[in-house]
């Protein structure tokens, strides 16, 4: 019995468009981060290049082997795999790991050197960094073993490592998520300014990891449980889109989040003092007042130094 085209080539019509979105949404987060003439080192916007490219190359190669499909081979069920559905697995596989990479040196320069119980432990990084490596790995595996059966219908055959791919990029995505909130969590305290910082950075963190964790679990879900059909299309089209857009809305985020702090801030520990000093005689009242400003100064500046390491810096 032939397989439907709605769950062949629908599903690859409707992934192209999906991941294609994705990619202009990414396109417009490049052009916000570099527009707003980033001070971050060399290294961080190099990452972005590059997952750019790479992503710009998945979706040529990607609309490549739909062109072939539908046009050149118009009237064809074309079940064969080509050179160009392969590099365009490998460049989003590599994306991907280059992002979580990201994620795990951020991690790392958030926790280094603060006496808690996630940062004085470095086994939650080294994992998540295991993690990273076996995803790559088992996805150049997958890709190099796909382009020698060379059809869709043998893809069942990569079932281990392509689950394995799938799992390891789950976890990892699930792992960095989790390790972010708890670690902000921690960092609350009696200021209401840095509270509120951490409540929104957790926000982004939740939002961030469910994204590319759902889009890995819709992959591994429907490959495993609909065999000879491309509904796993739908997880695997836009898993790497939703990497470059977490990046570069982590990015983009972090002057919007000073923004609203900046805007939210009303001064409540000057506010104090002055209501303090208002019933003291004038000679300590001057004191106080004097204390009030420099207490106000001095919690700028620690708010501020931490803003600047947990709104991830470089």
């Amino acid at each position: 019995m032939a397989t439907p085209l709605d769950s062949t080539y629908g599903v690859w019509l409707v992934s192209l468009v999906l991941e294609t979105m994705l990619y202009g949404m990414g396109i417009l987060q490049t052009w916000s981060y570099f527009a707003a003439l980033p001070t971050d080192i060399a290294s961080v916007k190099g990452t972005v290049l590059v997952v750019l490219t790479l992503e710009t190359v998945q979706v040529v190669f990607f609309f490549r082997s739909s062109y072939f499909r539908f046009v050149e081979r118009f009237g064809q069920i074309q079940l064969d795999l080509i050179w160009a559905d392969s590099l365009q697995l490998l460049a989003a596989y590599v994306s991907g790991f280059i992002v979580q990479i990201y994620f795990v040196s951020r991690i790392h320069k958030l926790t280094k050197g603060r006496r808690t119980k996630f940062s004085l432990s470095a086994f939650g990084i080294y994992l998540i960094l295991l993690l990273a490596v076996v995803q790559i790995v088992a996805g150049i595996v997958q890709t190099v073993w796909s382009y020698k059966l060379r059809s869709f219908l043998k893809l069942g055959e990569t079932k281990p490592i392509t689950t394995l791919q799938a799992a390891s990029s789950l976890v990892c995505d699930l792992l960095i998520t989790l390790y972010l909130c708890l670690f902000l969590k921690s960092q609350k305290g009696d200021m209401v300014k840095t509270n509120s910082m951490m409540d929104m950075l957790i926000h982004d963190a939740i939002t961030r990891g469910v994204l590319t964790s759902v889009s890995s679990g819709v992959n591994m879900i429907l490959f495993l449980a609909l065999p000879n059909t491309f509904w796993f299309f739908l997880g695997l089209a836009p898993n790497s889109k939703f990497y470059m857009n977490s990046m570069l809305a982590t990015l983009n985020s972090r002057q919007h989040i000073r923004d609203r702090i900046a805007a939210n801030d009303k001064g409540w520990n000057s506010i104090q003092m002055a209501t303090l000093t208002s019933n003291t005689p004038k000679k300590i009242q001057g004191q106080a007042s004097v204390a009030a400003v420099d207490f106000e100064t001095a919690s700028v500046d620690i708010s501020s130094g931490k803003q600047e390491d947990f709104l991830m810096c470089p």
